[in-house]
């Protein structure tokens, strides 16, 4: 996994996992995630109001450091 994380860092381009042959998870350099983030804002506020607030919680709730561990995503999904 480093070395996934440290090519994703160097080129800055996505690496999608997959599944069977097909795509279920893509991960991004933080910067881009950041970038495509800030634009779906934008266009939720136009749009939905709402989504546009929680997504902006959300992720004030990741800058304070409020993230949850693989082990423990992989817990919260099994209940």
């Amino acid at each position: 996994m480093a070395e996934v994380l440290a090519t994703l860092k160097k080129d800055g381009n996505p690496c999608f996992v997959t599944k069977s042959g097909r795509a279920v998870a893509a991960l991004l350099p933080i910067e881009l995630y950041d970038r495509l983030i800030s634009a779906l804002e934008d266009r939720f506020d136009e749009e939905d109001p709402q989504l546009a607030a929680e997504v902006r919680e959300a992720r004030k709730e990741y800058k304070a450091g409020r993230t949850v561990s693989l082990n423990d995503l992989k817990r919260l999904l099994q209940h």
